[in-house]
């Protein structure tokens, strides 16, 4: 790829302002705080994705808004201890029950002992793909249908192909929507971008930092094409090259 510097990117203001303003709308996004209106959801992507810190963050401020009375947490990361009591640490802090899923207590039967919550947050592991009990647990997931949402984790830092096994890897029957992460630490935001909008995955959230609840924000369509152009200016990247990406998921 030939590098040029971003002076060559402001020349092509006007490109690149037609199309942000395309793809900001052709970005698939949820449009509302996911879990105001209550549910069941669970939270699925590899290892190191950050899918315990978004629980903690999405249950800080439903209680802050709602109080502790009708939020609950679920861990299914029997694997990883320190998974489990990051959880329960959110929990004790944040007063409010942290369940697990164990051979002896199936996500169903935790899930019905949690009937009179309003919003239930399930932290899932992030098992490798060869691993059978991956397969158990999205079975355990698909088979709750309509009674729970899928939620996928995508780290921004990795790179289209990583996202891509992570989306055929770990996606549920009952995905909706998909959480953005690590925009702090990303480079690039071109190809989980690409992702959602090739696999029409709305994305729900976005986190740019560890503090709770502070780090993490509604997705906006329009703010997150704002902040790729941003990136590519940073970097320099080949402004020819990545307007004809753009141009091309945007369609």
């Amino acid at each position: 790829m030939n590098f040029i510097n971003k002076k060559s990117i402001d020349g092509n203001k006007s490109v690149w302002q037609a199309v942000m303003a395309s793809l900001s709308h052709t970005l698939p996004t949820q449009g509302d705080d996911l879990i105001t209106k209550g549910g069941v959801f669970a939270f699925v992507g590899p290892t190191g994705a950050g899918k315990t810190t978004t629980i903690g963050k999405l249950a800080a401020r439903y209680v802050l808004e709602n109080g502790p009375s009708d939020i609950a947490l679920i861990s299914t990361d029997t694997a990883r201890i320190a998974a489990y009591e990051q959880l329960r640490t959110f929990g004790r802090i944040l007063n409010v029950p942290v369940k697990v899923v164990d051979e002896k207590n199936t996500l169903d039967r935790v899930l019905y002992s949690l009937r009179d919550k309003s919003l239930v947050l399930v932290d899932t592991g992030g098992l490798n793909r060869l691993d059978p009990r991956l397969q158990y647990q999205l079975e355990s997931i698909n088979k709750l249908g309509s009674r729970i949402k899928g939620v996928l984790v995508l780290p921004a830092t990795s790179q289209g192909a990583v996202l891509k096994a992570v989306y055929d890897t770990y996606k549920t029957d009952n995905l909706i929507s998909c959480v953005v992460t690590k925009l702090d630490e990303a480079m690039s935001l071109g190809e989980v971008i690409s992702l959602a909008v090739l696999k029409k995955l709305p994305i729900a959230y976005s986190t740019d930092g560890q503090a709770v609840p502070a780090d993490i924000a509604v997705a906006s369509g329009r703010n997150l094409i704002s902040l790729a152009i941003k990136m590519a200016q940073t970097v320099e990247v080949d402004s020819e090259a990545m307007m004809t990406e753009l141009a091309s998921i945007s369609k």
